[in-house]
């Protein structure tokens, strides 16, 4: 199996440095003020599991996770100023929302809208309709609600994150086997861009993405390694990202590259442990160091560190109480959902 991902690595080093390179479009520079320090959302049945703070309107989007809806946030009124929801998908027990992600370029929202059978049945019924949305918060509008799984054909299922490229096509992870999706810029095409192979729905594969410019970072839950991909590339290979001192990852989910560190420093969310740092100087990618884990405080173990992400100035983890007996609707019935700040940490680790 080394042998095999050594040579695989290889190539894929080879492919990617072929490629042209392109310029890429500017993203514009936050005008947000200053925002830092823990902070806890009041609203009932919640339950975020992926966060994106829109740079622009300075408003923290949550994908909630058993509601299906996006919790819109104002972290500097500490209130919840709208709940996005969807027909036929928002309070359906089918369907999850996680994967929530800006595209700082031109202000528009992706939302991913998972079967939620892919998850309870740790992909053995990966046999649900998975959707990407396209919201405008210019016009409180949806610019397109795509079918994945008509371009799966059900053979891969589990999508939970989702990234941007400069040209603003959109790419949807699913972890029931490892896939990428690619949506082009008007939603009329979708492309399977990366697939695992042998397609065995059982297999978990890669878990969240993070990007800069054309560079594609991923989590990969069945190596435990993190893997980098050119979005310039017709099809995704990926390349196993070596690690200094060497590094499993353990039940990753989503990922981020901080704008706070202009794309050096990669944090992963591991579910049961907190945030794993890893840092790579030059912000290719092409190597990295693992600087150490920040954990968190979960007494009686029911919280889940499942995305980390930066919200004005500082760095916070998203944890979710799994586990919440089930009350009336499609959620549990938590109504404060704390955020720590662990920007200090995160420096610390950096010096």
């Amino acid at each position: 199996m080394k042998a095999t991902l050594a040579l695989f690595t290889a190539i894929a080093v080879k492919a990617i440095s072929a490629l042209p390179q392109t310029t890429t479009t500017p993203i514009p520079k936050s005008h947000c003020p200053p925002f830092s320090g823990n902070f806890t959302i009041d609203q009932y049945q919640l339950y975020p599991e992926n966060l994106d703070f829109d740079t622009d309107n300075c408003l923290l989007y949550l994908g909630c996770l058993w509601n299906a809806t996006v919790g819109v946030y104002d972290p500097y009124a500490n209130k919840i100023i709208e709940i996005l929801q969807f027909p036929g998908i928002s309070h359906n027990p089918n369907f999850h929302i996680g994967g929530v992600a800006v595209d700082e370029r031109n202000g528009l929202l992706s939302i991913v809208v998972d079967a939620g059978d892919a998850f309870n049945s740790f992909g053995a019924n990966i046999t649900g309709t998975n959707y990407i949305l396209q919201w405008d918060p210019s016009a409180h509008a949806l610019t397109y609600k795509i079918n994945l799984t008509q371009t799966t054909q059900g053979k891969y299922g589990g999508y939970q994150d989702v990234q941007q490229d400069p040209d603003d096509n959109v790419y949807v992870v699913g972890t029931y086997p490892g896939s990428i999706l690619k949506v082009s810029c008007d939603g009329k095409r979708v492309t399977p861009w990366y697939e695992a192979l042998p397609d065995i729905s059982t297999d978990t594969g890669l878990t969240g993405l993070a990007s800069k410019d054309w560079m594609l970072l991923a989590s990969d839950f069945g190596s435990g390694q993190l893997w980098k991909f050119d979005m310039q590339a017709a099809k995704g290979v990926p390349y196993i990202i070596p690690t200094t001192p060497p590094q499993n990852l353990s039940l990753p989910d989503a990922i981020s590259l901080p704008n706070r560190y202009s794309g050096t420093v990669l944090l992963v969310a591991e579910d049961l442990a907190g945030v794993k740092v890893f840092r790579s100087k030059d912000g290719l990618w092409d190597a990295a160091e693992y600087l150490g884990l920040i954990t968190y405080n979960n007494p009686n173990g029911s919280l889940l560190c499942t995305a980390v992400k930066q919200i004005g100035s500082a760095i916070y983890m998203n944890l979710i109480p799994f586990g919440d007996s089930a009350v009336p609707g499609t959620a549990g019935p938590a109504s404060q959902f704390f955020y720590p700040d662990i920007t200090a940490q995160v420096d610390a680790l950096l010096t």
